[in-house]
């Protein structure tokens, strides 16, 4: 009995074990690499912040506002990004990235254009969701009529009339 008291105890101990260990090793392996992607970390900080300062303010349950910003953000952001992974990683060219106003404008630019499509269309999308109910409303009415006039007011319950 003790025996298999221990063994169920020893069972639960070992996923907590290896999930503090993964976690550890990715730690110590994000450590490790932080000076041989340091230019990129900068490049993406200084490039990002819009999507950065969107995820930290957004509220609610539904978050999406940081995903439409950031994505927008990063598709700005991206060529610079793989000039500097494919050519130049180097903390100097990280620094004249960063500098440069062309990029900025273009990564934040597209930011913008990610928080305007944010605000603009889920009022596009209601309308036509609206529209798309009120057509079927229309076209469940015009069935019942028929029924009505296939079977006599006797299928409608007195609060359905038309």
């Amino acid at each position: 009995m003790a025996k298999g008291k221990k063994a169920k105890g020893g069972s639960e101990a070992a996923p907590k074990r290896k999930g503090a260990s993964t976690r550890f090793l990715i730690l110590i392996t994000m450590i490790v690499l932080v000076p041989f992607s340091l230019p990129t970390i900068l490049v993406m900080v200084v490039g990002l912040l819009p999507a950065i300062v969107a995820a930290v303010v957004e509220r609610g349950a539904n978050r999406y506002a940081w995903v439409c910003i950031g994505g927008l953000n990063f598709a700005g952001l991206s060529p610079w990004l793989f000039s500097l992974w494919f050519g130049h990683h180097t903390l100097d060219f990280a620094l004249e990235t960063v500098t440069s106003v062309k990029v900025l404008l273009v990564a934040y630019g597209a930011a913008a254009a990610g928080s305007v499509l944010y605000m603009s269309l889920p009022p596009v999308v209601a309308m036509f969701m609206a529209a798309t109910a009120q057509r079927r409303a229309v076209g469940l009415h015009a069935s019942q009529r028929k029924l009505v006039e296939r079977w006599g007011d006797g299928v409608k319950t007195p609060d359905e009339m038309l």
